[in-house]
């Protein structure tokens, strides 16, 4: 988002400019203009660098519109003019320092309301839950993705995700545009919660929304044009011949090894002449610390590990495993999932277990209950391989990550992309800020929306808002 303020003129951008700049209120344009320059002795307005939504204003009689200044920039190495009024331009210039977020944003344009924090942050929410409204709001938050290029961040609603025993039609919403839609634009979606049968009351993360319906597009392979395809040593992805979508189901450890990950799959689907919106999770995505559930690096591997290796059972049995409840086990299913089934219901037992005595302790009782192997193979898989593998990733990764344990691929894609595409961080958990943090110089530049502020439960409410201090 970028803005622009006039003196009075016949400005067609703004024509009341004027009082504009006497209450503080700014405009805001839909992209950067080519050049921004302060005017030529340059001691009144100075020049801001090209990631800087603040500009400067324009003089009465100066340059009127986008179209007209891109002409100027293009024949004059000065660019154009900035206010004489060097006062002016302090008061501006104080006015960006104080303000989080977004100083002008037409949030009622994009079905939105302005969320009330005692931080004063400027946050806005969007109903993509209740009524019929929410469907309509669905191509509100595309447009709103389309306009603002760089890094966005969606916190959605987990609560209302939990009550549907996680089901995918309450997840994350992600719009689906049809292809050969006039305006070129290709979604990506990039968690390690995706779930293949892809349908809205199965399990999963993934709420896929046709873009100007509302309704809820299939993805699980074979449907709606979706296709299987693999990246990396972990990595599945489903793309459609029919949406202009590529549904990745993300692997931290992928992650962590190759610097190119993201960029690579991108450029493997997407085309020059095409905008891109990039949806990304961040627990065990792009951060190797899952803080939905507590988990240190160490623990996050473990989980991450265990959710490709498969127990197959010899027959069907009740598995119990040290005080939790007997767990009926009667087909293939991942290490992961039992862990989940066992600690069902108890967000703090679930935290806790991932640790190696107690991962080594399941392994050894599941393999002598039917059979381990890792995902997609058919030779078993045994503990001392496991160990192997967690130990060379516990090495490895601290390599190419950051302090916060973000990875290095995550870096890269924002690198590449941030200055034509939008780029959106999309959580249940407030671990985002910590990524905005370590990713750009200034988060008073990134957007920040919710889903449906008010169905959040209090404990989520107030994780958020405390992220945000006074």
């Amino acid at each position: 988002q970028y803005f622009l303020l006039t003196a009075p003129g016949s400005d067609p951008l703004q024509p009341d400019g004027a009082s504009r700049w006497a209450t503080t209120k700014w405009l805001a344009l839909p992209r950067q203009p080519l050049a921004v320059m302060g005017q030529k002795c340059g001691h009144c307005c100075s020049p801001v660098a090209t990631e800087s939504p603040w500009h400067a204003p324009l003089p009465a009689g100066g340059v009127e519109s986008l179209a007209a200044c891109d002409e100027q920039a293009a024949s004059s190495r000065n660019g154009w003019f900035g206010s004489l009024s060097s006062s002016g331009c302090g008061r501006w210039a104080k006015a960006a320092e104080e303000t989080i977020g977004p100083t002008s944003f037409d949030s009622s344009s994009y079905g939105m309301s302005a969320v009330p924090l005692p931080s004063g942050h400027r946050i806005f929410d969007i109903n993509l839950y209740e009524g019929d409204q929410c469907r309509q709001n669905v191509s509100h938050y595309l447009r709103l993705c389309k306009d603002h290029l760089g890094l966005h961040v969606t916190t959605s609603c987990f609560t209302v995700w939990n009550k549907s025993k996680k089901a995918n039609g309450f997840g994350k919403v992600i719009p689906a545009m049809p292809g050969g839609e006039a305006e070129k634009c290709r979604v990506f979606f990039f968690d390690d919660n995706l779930e293949w049968d892809g349908r809205e009351e199965s399990s999963g993360i993934c709420n896929l929304r046709h873009a100007e319906t509302g309704e809820f597009v299939e993805f699980g392979e074979g449907r709606n044009g979706f296709v299987r395809d693999t990246a990396a040593r972990h990595t599945v992805i489903h793309h459609s011949t029919q949406y202009s979508t590529v549904l990745v189901k993300a692997n931290i450890l992928d992650a962590m090894e190759d610097p190119e990950y993201f960029t690579s799959i991108i450029k493997r689907y997407a085309s020059p002449s095409e905008k891109l919106i990039i949806f990304m999770d961040v627990n065990s995505t792009i951060v190797c610390t899952d803080t939905v559930q507590g988990k240190e690096l160490a623990n996050t591997l473990l989980s991450t590990i265990f959710e490709f290796i498969e127990f197959r059972p010899k027959e069907a049995f009740d598995f119990s495993f040290d005080s939790h409840p007997p767990l009926r086990i009667e087909k293939k299913r991942t290490v992961k999932q039992i862990v989940k089934d066992i600690t069902r219901n108890d967000r703090d037992a679930y935290s806790s277990f991932w640790t190696p005595d107690h991962c080594w302790r399941l392994f050894t009782e599941l393999a002598a209950a039917g059979e381990v192997t890792w995902s997609g193979e058919t030779t078993p898989f045994s503990l001392d391989a496991c160990k192997q593998l967690y130990e060379g990733y516990l090495t490895s990764i601290p390599k190419v990550a950051t302090k916060d344990g973000i990875a290095a691929s995550w870096f890269r894609l924002h690198e590449s992309l941030r200055d034509q595409h939008s780029i959106v961080l999309n959580s249940f958990g407030i671990d985002t800020r910590k990524v905005v943090l370590s990713t750009v110089p200034n988060e008073r530049q990134v957007l920040q929306v919710t889903v449906n502020y008010g169905l959040w439960d209090s404990r989520d409410v107030q994780k958020f808002s405390g992220q945000f201090p006074p």
